[in-house]
């Protein structure tokens, strides 16, 4: 039976001067890999993903199939985000990127 999926978590990890790895964006990664398999969310896939032209202000984290954009994740953010946004159901306002708005078809 094919894994059944709620959420996918992209963060972005791209290397090079004033990009996401470089403020921190594989911690953030790393921090909610973690934390999604302790709390046993089996239904939310984690994943790097490359450069998603938000250099100014990386770390950013999407979250699918929300079409939520979060910028400047840091690793104290992430339980904040999987408990109010992941579980919880309510993005985590502070932390949205106004600069983009995803809208269903």
């Amino acid at each position: 039976m094919p894994r059944v999926l709620r959420k996918q978590v992209f963060c972005c990890t791209t290397d090079g001067e004033g990009r996401c790895a470089t403020k921190g964006g594989r911690e953030v990664w790393q921090k909610f890999k973690d934390e999604v398999k302790a709390r046993g969310l089996a239904d939310i896939i984690v994943t790097q993903v490359g450069c998603t032209g938000q250099h100014a202000v990386g770390p950013t984290v999407i979250v699918h199939p929300d079409g939520i954009w979060y910028r400047q994740v840091t690793v104290d953010d992430v339980g904040e985000i999987i408990e109010q946004h992941l579980v919880g159901g309510k993005p985590v306002e502070r932390l949205i990127n106004p600069e983009i708005k995803v809208t269903g078809g």
